[in-house]
């Protein structure tokens, strides 16, 4: 299908689905629902697949709020990532929860990116299966971890994600890998007036922390470790016989982050051994780098560069700038389709790993505005950021009606896949019987 021919057919596509689009984006960004509870959301967007014809497994395998939709039978089979949890204090008002992520963009976008290209397929009389995947707690990075080790995205011939911010391109490299890592300290209780008769599982905790705090002088430049104290007893003057911390470890593969990860290990049992403590630690989750698929972000970046950028009006400038506090523009510049690694993580990259993964992103929102912040939220809610939106579901829908129609760039983007992903056997990082993290640890 030619581009003009695809383009006109996919912007009818879309524009038949805005009303609808813009309707369960605003609903999701209303419920801010946190990681793995987001029971509203990935049902409005599972009622919304269902109606549009596709058939909907929810929920998907034992994840209350993650769901699989399916379009079509045979091959090949085009895989989109959804995304809908919030952030906490990202709110409205201090301490509620928010979209300062834009999820509720990403999961919408991405789901009207679905239907619009079975409407397109179908038209066009091409073969096909299109399979969205709801995926909740990308912002815990567990989601797509645990559905990966259950089986999830193995259906996929190849698989597009995108993300709302603050210019538009294609990422090719993804983010850091990642550990994040529970230790708990085990003492013995004693009053605070007798506490040499105690062991202090808090001791234990602050001094593994001072001891990570001289690691850092001696890993490499990239590597991050961040930590907080989730548990550390319950009165000044109890010893406290248990401390819980939580540790992130990040770097630039999954071979830095081991032994990174090993040497605080290293920390954590030396702090155990100079309070006579016990420690035990697991992996709540974990994150790999990016795998890179140059032939499809090739293919993904010309679409990115068909379909452009929304346009922005006075009105969104003013909009913008009511909620930043200052005059507020917009990026229209289409960024290069390579990028360096970035310094934060995300579970998506774990699929990268599993099925060929297109990635980009779209301006939606104005310049300067900070990540994880509610001045993000309030912007995902504006009509520019519902335009920017629909303009990622255009770019969904086109690059997988493209890999559907063009049988030579989808096995060029699968050789480079199987070339890449040779002798590599795919670990799920976290056992197969821990539970889901619901909760933070």
């Amino acid at each position: 299908m030619e581009p003009g021919i695809r383009k006109k057919n996919v912007d009818q596509a879309v524009r038949a689905q805005s009303h609808s689009g813009c309707r369960i984006a605003l609903a999701i960004h209303a419920l801010a629902e946190p990681a793995f509870k987001e029971f509203e959301s990935s049902s409005l967007l599972a009622e919304y697949l269902t109606d549009q014809g596709f058939e909907v497994e929810f929920p998907w395998r034992h994840m209350p709020t993650a769901f699989r939709a399916t379009w079509g039978d045979g091959k090949p089979a085009i895989g989109m990532l959804g995304e809908y949890d919030a952030l906490p204090d990202c709110g409205e008002k201090e301490g509620d929860w928010g979209h300062g992520c834009g999820h509720n963009l990403l999961g919408t976008g991405a789901a009207v990116g679905a239907v619009s290209a079975a409407r397109v397929l179908e038209a066009a009389g091409l073969g096909g299966r299109i399979v969205y995947y709801g995926c909740p707690a990308e912002e815990t990075l567990a989601g797509k971890v645990y559905m990966a080790r259950d089986g999830a995205f193995r259906d996929m011939d190849a698989c597009l994600a995108w993300h709302p911010g603050t210019d538009t391109g294609v990422s090719n490299t993804g983010g850091s890998s990642l550990d994040s890592l529970v230790y708990e300290f085990f003492g013995r209780t004693a009053h605070g007036a007798s506490a040499h008769n105690g062991r202090s599982a808090l001791d234990g905790a602050m001094l593994m922390d001072v001891a990570a705090n001289y690691l850092r002088e001696h890993v490499p430049e990239n590597v991050r470790i961040h930590a907080v104290i989730r548990h550390g007893g319950d009165a000044p003057n109890v010893v406290p016989a248990y401390a819980r911390s939580w540790y992130y470890v990040r770097g630039k593969d999954r071979a830095e982050v081991d032994s990174v990860r090993e040497r605080l290990n290293a920390c954590a049992r030396g702090a155990a051994m100079a309070t006579e403590t016990q420690v035990k630690w697991h992996r709540l989750t974990g994150v790999y780098p990016r795998l890179p698929n140059d032939t499809l972000c090739t293919a993904v970046q010309a679409n990115v560069e068909l379909f452009g950028t929304p346009r922005a009006t006075a009105d969104d400038r003013r909009r913008a700038g009511e909620v930043l506090g200052k005059d507020a523009d917009f990026n229209r510049a289409i960024a290069p389709g390579s990028r360096d690694q970035g310094r934060g993580s995300s579970d998506e990259d774990n699929v990268s790993w599993l099925a060929p993964m297109g990635r980009f992103q779209v301006a939606s929102h104005a310049r300067g505005t900070s990540g994880h912040h509610r001045d993000l939220a309030a912007q995902a809610a504006l009509p520019f950021a519902q335009r920017a939106m629909l303009q990622a579901a255009k770019i969904f829908a086109a690059t997988a009606v493209e890999l559907c129609a063009d049988t030579k760039l989808l096995r060029q983007v699968r050789m480079e896949f199987e070339r890449r992903t040779r002798a590599f056997e795919y670990d799920p990082l976290v056992p197969k019987r821990q539970p889901v993290p619901v909760d933070p640890p």
